[in-house]
């Protein structure tokens, strides 16, 4: 299960390689993806170097390296640019992104907090925070924080799927379910929802839901190994061995080498023997 974090304006710039790249092969994609943040890196700083008080530039080299994984130099260019502009909002919320990142929820709380401050109301920065204190199991906060960027943009689908996947990790699964149905009313596209809600419809025993859920983002994204074996087990539970089998053969061929799935592949061919 996946949460949405919204890092302002950059996301587009990723989109747009994304696309360019889709002729590509998934490895490749990925390093022709890390050599062009790489060039873009090179780039800023030597913009840095001729002007060197450009806060922008600290923040876009900041969210480069952050999409690197160099979080020592993201945390130092954007650190800089606070100092340049200690106003400046999206420094703070890809600041607080970082921090994320490193687990560091604590701090990513109070960095997201300094940005809603200097710009009350943001809906992203209020959806960042509430994921920041649901890892921090602030279970009141994080629905106040996802329910505040929901009034100030009801269209935010985002928002809706982390409310969602908040009530999902505390077994509410009535709550998961329409907050995860209302994004998908916003972006019903996103196979990562639908494979959400296959499962907190499995957990409330709405199998042929669940079913449809799963089938409905395998659909869409494919390449999600583990949703094949959530789907054979629904089938399972539904009382359709056959097609049980048929999505476990599928499961075991995609998981081979997968170390984190090494449980559901040893629970599949458990249920192959019964």
């Amino acid at each position: 299960m996946t949460h949405k974090l919204k890092n302002v304006r950059y996301f587009v710039v990723i989109g747009l390689l994304t696309y360019l790249l889709s002729g590509c092969n998934p490895s490749d994609q990925a390093q022709q993806q890390k050599r062009e943040l790489q060039r873009d890196v090179l780039r800023l700083r030597m913009g840095q170097a001729l002007n060197p008080t450009d806060a922008e530039g600290y923040i876009q080299l900041g969210k480069a390296y952050r999409e690197l994984g160099e979080y020592e130099n993201a945390m130092e260019a954007l650190q800089n640019a606070i100092a340049l502009d200690d106003e400046h909002h999206h420094a703070y919320n890809n600041l607080g992104l970082v921090y994320t990142d490193l687990g560091l929820f604590v701090l990513a709380i109070e960095t997201f907090g300094t940005a809603l401050e200097l710009s009350p109301g943001n809906p992203a920065f209020y959806n960042n925070l509430g994921y920041a204190y649901d890892m921090t199991d602030q279970f009141d906060e994080a629905l106040d924080a996802f329910q505040n960027a929901i009034e100030t943009e009801p269209t935010f689908a985002d928002a809706y799927y982390n409310m969602a996947s908040a009530y999902l990790h505390r077994e509410m699964y009535q709550d998961a379910i329409q907050n995860y149905e209302a994004a998908l009313e916003i972006e019903e596209g996103d196979a990562d929802t639908y494979f959400n809600l296959g499962l907190a419809y499995e957990e409330t025993g709405e199998f042929l839901r669940a079913i449809q859920s799963y089938e409905k983002g395998l659909s869409l994204d494919d390449s999600d190994a583990e949703a094949y074996y959530r789907l054979a087990q629904a089938y399972e539970k539904n009382d359709d061995p056959l097609m049980m089998r048929r999505y476990l053969e599928i499961f075991l061929e995609r998981a081979k080498g997968v170390p984190y799935l090494e449980e559901q592949i040893r629970t599949a061919e458990q249920m192959f023997d019964r």
